[in-house]
């Protein structure tokens, strides 16, 4: 790995992160200090009673990010260092809130505190109250908690079919890329003519202070092609988005005669292809009847206010000599058509006509006419041929050349003949509702054995869409078997794991508030989510399976655990949040992309903290009568060894 968007992504995530199994740890030493223990009891009491919570949540969060690294398509491959750097910052984080922390609480820690409860005043004491009254509120009346929360469960998947979808969020990196396409068999000099064009265009914007600088490359791509990179002032200097700039100049550039000008942005991934809006192709069994049925479509496409530029990438521009030989005229003049290709190739190239064997070395012999290369088709009628009788006469006499425009490129999908065709969008349109429009134009502009294939960003998202369920799906059964096995009860694992639907909601909730759209940075924060409210729940249930070894009802038990566990749960909710918000709060290059991962993890993590400290004792109540305490297992197996007979041997 490397330090680059994506690692230094996590690095910010795991600001918020690594903190949290030190709080924990912190916050039980310091309640054990309350109580009365000295700095070396509590030290040691309060790491010994919180270790399981803490290697808990450790193993759930480094566990959800393995499904990152199956995101379908080039999610999975660019994520996978983002999940494995968040990974490893987690479970060193552990380590050291298990072992430097208490040492450093007994180093620099005083040796006692006075057991005394908080002022009343404080904010803590009636924060704890009132949550009191609400929770036996909801306690013995489970019925409000759990109708509210299927509500808002059946409001976000709502929410949820209703998002946009993209590879990433329209962002504003500070330049923009002009591809100057000129037409084919074009010279240097007419490109550069129209290079000077376009900057003589930009111009004006570039004196306005609009743009910063305007940098030309001519003949890269191709003889024909140029790039023209503006590059815009910085976001302090300027009151106006790069998508307002881009929707200015791109009529002035568009109309410029004899060469196509298409201006695109770029993004954080470096995708291939990024920026440059649907691209598409239409498939065909004949590129003529392919080439037709992409200009169709695209009149159609250009109809629909989405798109902003419709163009088929498939143009019969390059020019091409034909020879058309008349074979029964060559064959009277007794003229073979080995004879015609071999005087055609030696005038206007070269061919090889020998071998030459020098020991053990091969020397290829070339055939090419002296004098002026042939640069008239004139003078390819001129050439001569001989006849069978020894006579020469013009090519003309047996052949006649055709000047005809062929396309320059020849482009297959799926094995069969394609026509590209490119579609940009105009600010605040969304890619996957670029793509269903098509869909859904489609059939009545193409004939009947023809079909279209997406191409760029549009086949990623494609592809993406198609498996996310599939993935947030394996992140939770992953996490589900995890607790399981750590809690050796599926209850209990299914308790924790209950809240993770409804976090998920308030996540899809605070993205469409945000105007953000579903793509690749929020659907890491989604399965990102799963991992993070598990570890709230996780302090909450593993107090409460404790209590209840000691003898306490379920219902005692939940009430104390969560009356215990407030403080940790705020405050490692507070951090988290925190680390996450300057992901919200950033500008520059890639704000945008940053921002759909930030507002998913503040968002949803700040509902999913109300449903851990709510939802989580109503279910606990509900289902931990299903399962009993470890003791009694443990009380029974003590029994059945005591009245058991030894064996003889």
């Amino acid at each position: 790995f490397s330090i680059n968007i994506l690692t230094l992504l996590a690095l910010v995530m795991a600001t918020g992160l690594v903190v949290d199994d030190a709080i924990v740890v912190m916050e039980n030493i310091e309640r054990w200090k309350a109580n009365g223990a000295g700095k070396r009891a509590a030290a040691v009491l309060g790491a010994r009673e919180i270790v399981f919570a803490v290697v808990a949540t450790t193993a759930t969060l480094a566990a959800v990010f393995i499904p990152i690294s199956f995101l379908p398509g080039q999610a999975g491959a660019l994520f996978s260092e983002f999940g494995f750097v968040l990974a490893f910052s987690v479970l060193t984080s552990s380590f050291v809130a298990l072992s430097l922390c208490p040492m450093l609480s007994i180093r620099f820690g005083r040796d006692a505190a006075p057991k005394a409860a908080a002022k009343p005043s404080s904010f803590m004491a009636r924060a704890t109250r009132a949550y009191r009254r609400v929770l036996e509120f909801v306690v013995n009346r489970p019925i409000v908690p759990v109708i509210a929360s299927l509500g808002f469960a059946a409001a976000g998947v709502v929410a949820f079919r209703s998002l946009p979808s993209e590879i990433t969020p329209p962002e504003a990196r500070g330049r923009l890329f002009t591809i100057v396409q000129g037409q084919e068999g074009s010279t240097f000099a007419y490109l550069d003519d129209k290079v000077r064009e376009v900057e003589r265009r930009l111009e004006p914007f570039r004196a306005s202070g609009e743009a910063k600088d305007v940098i030309s490359l001519s003949g890269r791509g191709g003889g024909n092609s140029a790039f023209v990179i503006v590059t815009l002032p910085d976001w302090a200097e300027r009151d106006y988005s790069q998508q307002d700039f881009e929707a200015k100049i791109r009529p002035a550039l568009s109309s410029i005669p004899g060469v196509t000008a298409m201006v695109r942005g770029g993004n954080s991934l470096g995708i291939r292809g990024g920026g440059q809006g649907l691209q598409f192709a239409v498939l065909a069994d004949d590129y003529d009847k392919a080439a037709d049925a992409a200009e169709k479509l695209s009149a159609a496409l250009a109809e629909n206010p989405m798109f902003a530029d419709v163009r088929p990438n498939f143009r019969f521009s390059r020019p091409q000599l034909s020879i058309d030989v008349d074979r029964e005229t060559a064959a009277q003049l007794g003229i073979p058509l080995s004879a015609i290709t071999t005087t055609l190739a030696a005038m206007s190239d070269e061919f090889r006509a020998a071998e030459l064997f020098i020991g053990d070395n091969v020397i290829d012999v070339f055939v090419s006419a002296g004098g002026d290369p042939i640069d008239d088709p004139t003078d390819i009628e001129n050439l001569f041929l001989r006849t069978s009788g020894g006579a020469f006469v013009p090519l003309s006499s047996v052949a006649r050349v055709v000047e005809a425009p062929i396309a320059a490129t020849l482009s297959r999908e799926d094995r069969r003949r394609a026509v590209p065709v490119t579609a940009s969008l105009v600010e605040g349109a969304r890619l996957g509702d670029a793509i269903e429009v098509l869909r859904a134009a489609a059939p009545q502009a193409l004939d009947p054995g023809m079909s279209t294939t997406l191409l760029g960003e549009a086949k990623l998202l494609s592809e993406s869409t198609g498996s996310t369920g599939l993935v947030f799906a394996f992140a939770a059964v992953i996490v589900l078997l995890v607790l399981a096995a750590q809690f050796e009860s599926f209850v209990s694992a299914f308790i924790i794991m209950l809240t993770v639907p409804f976090g998920l909601a308030a996540a899809v909730f605070a993205i469409q508030l945000s105007g953000g759209s579903l793509n690749y940075y929020s659907q890491i924060g989604l399965v990102l989510l799963i991992g993070i409210m598990a570890k709230n729940g996780i302090l909450i249930v593993e107090f409460a399976n404790k209590r209840r070894d000691e003898g306490l009802s379920v219902k005692e038990a939940i009430l104390d655990a969560s009356m215990t566990r407030l403080r940790p749960v705020l405050m490692t909710a507070i951090s988290t949040l925190l680390g996450g918000l300057p992901l919200i709060l950033g500008s520059g290059a890639g704000a945008e992309s940053r921002a759909a991962l930030g507002w998913v993890i503040f968002g949803g993590l700040g509902f999913a903290t109300v449903f851990t400290l709510f939802l989580t004792p109503v279910t606990f109540l509900m289902l931990a009568r299903f399962s009993k305490p470890r003791a009694s297992e443990e009380q029974a197996l003590q029994k059945e060894l005591s009245r058991s007979v030894r064996q003889p041997a």
